[in-house]
């Protein structure tokens, strides 16, 4: 065989594969950004299901949706771990409303972190009220195919 049409055909396979790596790299690039895209909407929907468990007093939500090494910690700095969240909010109608704004969620494999500010009615018991405007930072980790909530830290916001 001619040497030139053998060079010819090593160097056109060269660049078909070098292509065909190109091709793979920029559609992997594309998955993950899909897939991002899919697990921060996701994140964001169990963001929302643990807004209204905690108004709901749903303890079954709340057990789905948080890890068991939660630390859940508030704007006056107490910390809870999960069995203290559970005790003190399920079956039990602690806040009375949740208003979620300025919201954020970054996904980061299999971690994802949710920004946002909280407004909400504390039900104090006897007809009393109070209300708290706290800006939140979640940490959320992708257990199989659901979120769980493993870190939580309010402070109060400025008004």
């Amino acid at each position: 065989m001619d040497q030139r049409k053998l060079g010819c055909k090593r160097r056109d396979a060269l660049i078909a594969v070098g292509a065909g790596i190109a091709v793979v790299g920029f559609a992997s690039k594309a998955l993950a950004a899909n897939s991002d895209d899919t697990n921060a909407a996701d994140l964001a929907g169990a963001v929302e299901e643990l807004r209204r468990a905690l108004v709901d007093g749903d303890g079954d939500a709340l057990v789905a949706l948080t890890h068991d090494d939660l630390t859940y910690s508030h704007s006056d700095g107490r910390v809870w771990t999960k069995h203290d969240l559970l005790e003190n909010i399920a079956g039990k109608k602690r806040y009375m409303t949740i208003s979620v704004t300025a919201q954020t969620v970054t996904v980061v494999k299999q971690t994802g972190i949710v920004r946002h500010t909280y407004d909400v009615l504390n039900n104090l018991g006897d007809g009393k009220t109070n209300s708290s405007h706290i800006k939140v930072l979640m940490c959320w980790i992708k257990s199989g195919r659901n979120w769980r909530l493993l870190a939580r830290s309010g402070t109060t916001a400025p008004t």
